[in-house]
């Protein structure tokens, strides 16, 4: 797998898992993992935040090499 598509796939990621994450917070009756909410939007809220990490560290290492 390239750079780019490992980064659109980072990218990707990182939207989808902010979309359910954002929607975990406004839900009324959410999903639980473990039994606990707050557990699972931590999970959900750790996945949005390494997805975007991996993004930009593959960005700026892009913009090195250049």
């Amino acid at each position: 797998m390239t750079t780019k598509n490992k980064k659109t796939l980072f990218l990707i990621s990182g939207i989808l898992t902010g979309i359910v994450f954002i929607s975990s917070i406004f839900d009324s009756e959410p999903g639980s993992l473990f039994g606990s909410i707050w557990l699972f939007r931590l999970g959900w809220l750790i996945m949005t935040v390494s997805s975007f990490a991996s993004y930009y560290n593959i960005k700026k290492s892009e913009k090195e090499s250049s």
